[in-house]
């Protein structure tokens, strides 16, 4: 079994100063999640707008336009909700000192792809977005560990929670993986999140991860 490494960079505070450390995570096929996640049966008593459990949207999917049912995701450890696709993505989530991270494992077919994922990575302390920034642009940032090749940046961003948008690309033999890292602050919180699929599978990847995206909703306080 082939073992897919991603290197997550964390901030740690030092006096006065913050260091960069990374801490690389191993993702196999036979690994058991962390905390699998049960599709919520209530709404976020927490949040000020009320979300269904499930919900059915329309979608064009590879041309077609196809309904889908979304699930509402919410966890008592993070902040925020959205939706996803109950037959596209399986969510697993894992806690560290240092932060949260949401994996969103893309799995149209039943099974999780470990190529194919949405990575939530929300840190647990407050940063800077220039913080978030150097944790993915620095010189022992997420771009540098991870061997990804930044081709674009942009402050141009359809999602209201994002404040700056990088593609990247990696190219590992014969086989290409593309994604976008999104550098977001909402509610008092930054954060980032990560897409990262192989180049073929971006006309079924990227309509349900838009989902994921685009639903993402922060608890705000009374």
């Amino acid at each position: 079994m082939k073992l897919r490494r991603v290197t997550y960079c964390l901030l740690i505070g030092v006096t006065l100063t913050s260091v960069v450390a990374c801490a690389t995570l191993q993702y196999g096929r036979s690994q058991q999640p962390v905390a699998p996640v049960e599709p919520s049966d209530t709404a976020d008593e927490n949040n000020h707008r009320t979300r269904p459990a499930t919900k059915i949207v329309t979608v064009n999917l590879e041309g077609q336009a196809t309904q889908m049912e979304l699930h509402l995701f919410h966890q008592d450890v993070l902040p925020f909700t959205t939706y996803y696709p109950v037959t596209g993505f399986t969510p697993e989530v894992s806690q560290s000192a240092q932060a949260t991270i949401v994996q969103f494992y893309f799995s149209p077919t039943g099974t999780k792809d470990d190529e194919a994922y949405i990575s939530v990575f929300m840190p647990s302390r407050s940063v800077s977005t220039q913080a978030m920034q150097d944790l993915i642009l620095g010189e022992q940032g997420l771009l540098v560990d991870n061997e990804w090749e930044l081709v674009d940046r942009t402050d141009i961003v359809s999602y209201p929670w994002a404040t700056e948008k990088l593609i990247y690309q990696h190219i590992d033999q014969a086989e290409m993986t593309v994604g976008s890292i999104y550098i977001g602050q909402e509610a008092g919180y930054t954060f980032y999140i990560v897409t990262h699929y192989p180049v073929e599978y971006g006309d079924g990847f990227e309509p349900r991860s838009s989902i994921v995206l685009e639903n993402l909703q922060f608890e705000t306080e009374n």
